[in-house]
C-alpha cells in the first residue's frame, strides 16, 4: 500500500482558493447507498490558498515559492506519517487526518472527543438544554429522525468525525427527496449547520463546516416565493359567513383575529380587548401583549369588525392546533365561494423554478391573515407604524415585503406602543371616510 498525493484547487470559489490534498491509498469502504465497495481518498485542506492565476495547472503547484515549498513540504510530512502508521494499524481516512491535523496544523489530538454522534448530541445536548423554545425543539427533533433515518439507508451511525463533503451532500438530498419547496430543505440545512457549530464549540473540534467546505452550487438560500392574500371583499364574505359548528366558529374568530390584527399564529390567543385608549375624540380597545417568537412588546388596536366578532362571539378565540385550524379555514374559504383559481411561481426542493394551479381556498393557512393585515394597510398606513402593529422588524419587512423597511427610518421611530396604536385608528379613521371604494369594510 503506497501513499499518492494529488494537490488540487477547490472548486466553485472565487478569489483566493483553498488547496486540498487528495491522498489515496487504496482504501475501500462498502457505500450501503450503491451497494459496492468504493475508493475513499482523503481530502485534505491544507490551509494553502492561492489564486486561480497564480496556480501551475501542469505541476498542479502554485507559482508562488513559498507556498510551493509548503505544499511539498506537506506532502512529505504526510507520506512519513502514513508509512509511520501503516506498520502499527489500518490506516482510515479519518485516522489520517486526525495525525495530519496534529502534526501539521499542530492542534491538540483530541481522539477521546472526535467521535460524536450526531444524533446523540441533538438528543441528549440540545433537546436537553433549557431556554429554548419549543418550536426550534420541534425542528430539532425532525432533524434527529431524518439523520436516524440517514444512518439506516447507509448502514452505520453518522458520526461528527466521518462527515465529509460527500455524506453531507448524501444527506441533505434524502431532505430534497422528501421535501417539496426549497425553502423548507434550507431550514434542514440551517439546523444542520447550527448542530456541527455547536459540537465544535462544546468539544474544541473540527467539524465538517458548510459554509466554508461546500461547493456554491451545493449551499442553499432562501428565496422569496409568490404569496397570496385576501383583499377587503373576500374578507366580508368571511365575515358574513355563518357557520354551523362550534369548531367552525372557533376557526373563523380565530381567522379574523389573524386578519385584523396581523399578529402570528402562536400569538392568537393573546389578542383580548382588555385595555381602552381614549384620548382627543379617538377611542378604541386594545391588546397588549409579548409575542412568543420573539418576546417584542405589541399593543394592537382592535378594529371594528373584530370587536363585532368578540361581542357576538361572547368572547375571544379558544386556542385551536394550527393543522385542525387550517383545515377549517380552508373549508370556510371554500364555503364562502373563494374558488377562484390562482398560478403561482414557486422554487423546488431541487432549486427549480415550477409553476403550481390551485383554488384560491386551497391556498389557506394561517399565515394569511398577517400577509393580508399588512398587505391591505401598507399603501395607507406608514410602514414605521404598521411595523409596530405586528412587530415586523426592518430586515422582515424588507424579506417579506420587497422595498419596504429602511433601517434608517426605524431608528428614528421613537414614538410610544400606544400613541402608535393611536395614530393607526387615526389614519384609518380618514382613509375608511375618504375612501369607501378601498375599504368596504368600516374598519373603525
Amino acid at each position: 500500500m503506497k501513499l499518492k498525493i494529488n494537490f488540487i484547487l477547490k472548486t466553485g470559489v472565487h478569489g483566493e482558493i483553498p488547496v486540498l490534498a487528495i491522498m489515496n491509498f487504496g482504501y475501500k469502504e462498502f457505500d450501503a447507498l450503491k451497494q459496492t465497495y468504493v475508493y475513499k481518498p482523503l481530502r485534505y485542506y491544507t490551509g494553502i490558498k492561492v489564486k486561480k492565476s497564480d496556480w501551475n495547472e501542469i505541476e498542479k503547484l502554485p507559482t508562488d515559492k513559498s507556498k510551493r515549498a509548503t505544499l511539498l513540504q506537506i506532502e512529505k510530512q504526510a507520506t512519513d506519517i502514513f508509512n509511520y502508521l501503516i506498520t502499527t494499524e489500518t490506516v482510515t481516512p479519518e485516522r489520517l487526518k486526525q495525525e495530519l491535523d496534529v502534526k501539521i496544523k499542530k492542534k491538540e489530538d483530541q481522539a477521546i472527543v472526535t467521535r460524536v454522534r450526531l444524533v446523540d448530541f441533538i438528543e441528549n445536548e440540545i433537546l436537553q438544554e433549557h431556554g429554548i423554545k419549543q418550536g426550534t425543539k420541534n425542528c430539532y427533533k425532525v432533524l434527529s429522525n431524518r439523520l436516524t433515518d440517514f444512518e439506516t439507508k447507509i448502514g452505520k451511525q453518522l458520526y461528527s468525525s466521518d462527515l465529509n463533503e460527500e455524506l453531507y451532500v448524501s444527506f441533505m438530498n434524502t431532505i430534497r427527496e422528501r421535501c417539496t419547496r426549497i425553502n423548507a430543505v434550507t431550514h434542514y440545512y440551517k439546523a444542520f449547520k447550527a448542530v456541527l457549530n455547536r459540537i465544535a464549540r462544546k468539544y474544541k473540534v473540527n467539524v465538517f463546516n458548510p459554509t466554508r467546505e461546500l461547493r456554491s452550487t451545493d449551499k442553499l438560500r432562501s428565496v422569496t416565493e409568490e404569496k397570496i392574500y385576501l383583499e377587503f371583499a373576500q374578507i366580508e364574505k368571511i365575515i358574513a359567513y355563518e357557520p354551523e359548528t362550534k369548531d367552525l366558529a372557533n376557526a373563523k374568530l380565530i381567522l379574523l383575529t389573524l386578519l385584523f390584527t396581523g399578529c402570528r399564529y402562536s400569538d392568537v390567543h393573546k389578542i383580548k380587548p382588555e385595555y381602552t385608549y381614549s384620548k382627543n375624540n379617538v377611542t378604541f380597545h386594545y391588546a397588549r401583549y409579548l409575542t412568543t417568537k420573539t418576546d417584542t412588546e405589541i399593543v394592537v388596536p382592535i378594529l371594528k369588525p373584530l370587536q363585532e366578532a368578540f361581542d357576538a362571539n361572547g368572547g375571544t378565540a379558544e386556542p385551536m392546533a394550527m393543522q385542525k385550524f387550517n383545515s377549517l379555514a380552508r373549508d370556510i374559504a371554500e364555503s364562502v365561494g373563494l374558488k377562484e383559481e390562482i398560478t403561482l411561481s414557486h422554487t423546488n426542493s431541487f432549486g427549480k423554478k415550477e409553476l403550481t394551479t390551485k383554488k384560491l381556498f386551497q391556498l389557506i393557512s394561517s399565515h394569511i391573515g398577517r400577509r393580508s393585515f399588512v398587505t391591505n394597510l401598507m399603501s395607507y398606513i406608514p410602514i414605521t407604524v404598521l411595523s409596530k402593529i405586528t412587530g415586523h422588524t426592518n430586515s422582515a419587512i424588507e424579506s417579506d415585503f420587497k422595498g419596504l423597511g429602511s433601517s434608517e427610518i426605524f431608528k428614528y421611530n421613537k414614538i410610544s406602543l400606544i400613541d402608535n396604536a393611536a395614530l393607526l385608528v387615526k389614519i384609518l379613521r380618514i382613509y375608511t371616510e375618504d375612501k369607501l371604494d378601498d375599504f368596504p369594510i368600516k374598519l373603525v
